[in-house]
């Protein structure tokens, strides 16, 4: 079995661990971790009791995967310090945002296969939509077994990494948007009346019903959202506010504005690292 190795071990090497270990797909003791703060190393093992090591480099030394789960200013120093030790049997599966593929191969060198990952925080209760991105000597079977640690805490698909602040854009940011909204909806059932205890019980259920009705119904999501709106009826006068706020718009204006400031970041890290 594939020995896996955490560097860093927060909450979404605490999701990734939540989620093989249980599905079989490795076991406690063929996994090692460090984290600069014990804490967070410690809660991590409570999860799987896993090896813990010394340094990032004895994670290097017993690993053929590397999850690299560090903050992204970190990265740079944790880089210098398996430099010289990476070698092309190990595959680095990054999930630090904004670090791009070709930094991570430059600092390592000797063609170390990188893999490239943007998560979210719903991976924290198996609900997860990542996408993956290959760098330059990473291989299709690399890619597969990446997808595979990663379908276990939700959905996950390959893209161009290109495309990454996109996704940061849209699934990344997305979830604090939908409770944003959430919060929203419940401020207005308590204009409208309700006790705020009554409107927050039947927003947040209001919500899981109609993700889950967008999961699992196979209806475009125009179908399902006019199943719910009568001509001349209650949902159609709300819609009428929606449409005179052009609320289409402002959304996809959030998600660019979202997808731009990634983008920046990006540069800026890599600028700093360089």
């Amino acid at each position: 079995m594939l020995r896996i190795g955490f560097i860093g071990t927060g909450n979404v090497a605490s999701a990734i661990l939540g989620g093989i270990v249980p599905a079989g797909l490795a076991k406690a003791q063929n996994i090692w971790g460090f984290d600069k703060d014990p804490n967070r190393l410690n809660a991590a093992r409570e999860i799987a009791p896993f090896n813990s090591c010394r340094s990032n480099k004895e994670v290097l030394e017993k690993s053929d995967v590397v999850i690299l789960a560090v903050k992204p200013k970190d990265v740079p120093s944790v880089l210098e310090e398996l430099k010289g030790h990476a070698t092309p049997k190990h595959l680095f599966i990054s999930v630090c945002a904004g670090i791009k593929t070709s930094y991570i191969e430059e600092m390592l060198g000797d063609k170390v296969r990188v893999i490239r990952v943007m998560p979210n925080t719903p991976a924290l209760i198996k609900c997860g939509a990542s996408a993956l991105a290959k760098g330059a000597y990473a291989s299709e079977e690399d890619l597969g077994l990446a997808l595979t640690f990663f379908n276990v805490i939700g959905v996950a698909v390959e893209v161009d990494e290109k495309d990454l602040d996109a996704v940061t854009g849209l699934s990344g940011s997305g979830p604090a948007y939908i409770f944003y909204m959430t919060e929203c909806l419940v401020k207005a059932g308590v204009e409208v009346g309700l006790s705020p205890e009554v409107a927050e019980k039947l927003t947040k259920q209001m919500v899981l019903g109609a993700a889950r009705m967008m999961v699992e119904r196979k209806e475009p999501l125009k179908t399902l959202r006019e199943m719910v709106t009568t001509p001349g009826g209650t949902t159609a006068a709300g819609f009428s506010v929606m449409h005179a706020a052009n609320f289409e718009q402002l959304m996809i204006d959030t998600v660019r504005k979202a997808t731009e400031r990634s983008r920046e970041l990006g540069e800026i890290l890599t600028n700093e690292t360089n």
